[in-house]
């Protein structure tokens, strides 16, 4: 359940994406959304039942469907590596990129991974410990912890990303222009003395 509602939120906001024109989101929709699917299937309730009666059904349309069988296959691989699709989706966005901004977005994108592993790596590591201690009924925790686990993926991504646009805006800027301006000032200032020739 707590991976389900955090798929589940993470493939609304990457179809909201794909829609914008981030088309490099849509396998990570795919995936993520077949992951969904998946985790329902593994409860006992209404929402599972319904979830398995898919899943079944999908079988037995790819026993005799090749073409099927073969998008089965797909999305089947997308659902278990949502991660390197999202890596992917970035070097998507870098190589449509205009040439003079291919840079900048590379540093970037670079930034807004970077914060997105990180924040769920932490999170992996010590969320479950923190929201397990709340005083609240334990029924609620899966789903406290899949809407927290997505919060805190976006707020770290996007703390990356801005850590990424400011890195590309001072990218090509020179360290020392602070020294190099004192420099040209003190030459400035400096008298070149030449000795003073006695005539007789």
């Amino acid at each position: 359940m707590y991976s389900g509602v955090a798929s589940g939120i993470f493939a609304i906001r990457n179809c909201e994406k794909t829609t914008n024109g981030d088309i490099g989101r849509l396998p990570v929709s795919i995936g993520q959304t077949a992951g969904v699917l998946k985790a329902s299937a593994q409860y006992n309730n209404a929402l599972s039942k319904q979830a398995k009666v898919v899943l079944n059904t999908f079988d037995e349309i790819a026993k005799s469907d090749k073409l099927f069988k073969g998008l089965t296959k797909v999305v089947n691989f997308a659902a278990d590596n949502v991660n390197p699709l999202i890596v992917a989706s970035s070097g998507v966005k870098v190589a449509m990129a205009d040439k003079e901004e291919r840079k900048n977005t590379l540093i970037t994108e670079t930034g807004t991974l970077a914060g997105m592993f990180l924040g769920e790596g932490w999170m992996k590591k010590h969320l479950d410990g923190i929201l397990d201690q709340l005083p609240i009924n334990k029924k609620w925790i899966p789903i406290i912890k899949g809407v927290t686990f997505v919060a805190g993926s976006i707020s770290a991504s996007t703390l990356g990303n801005k850590i990424g646009k400011k890195a590309a805006e001072y990218w090509d800027k020179p360290l020392c222009k602070e020294e190099t301006t004192q420099t040209q000032h003190s030459t400035k200032n400096t008298k070149v003395y030449e000795p003073l020739s006695v005539k007789a």
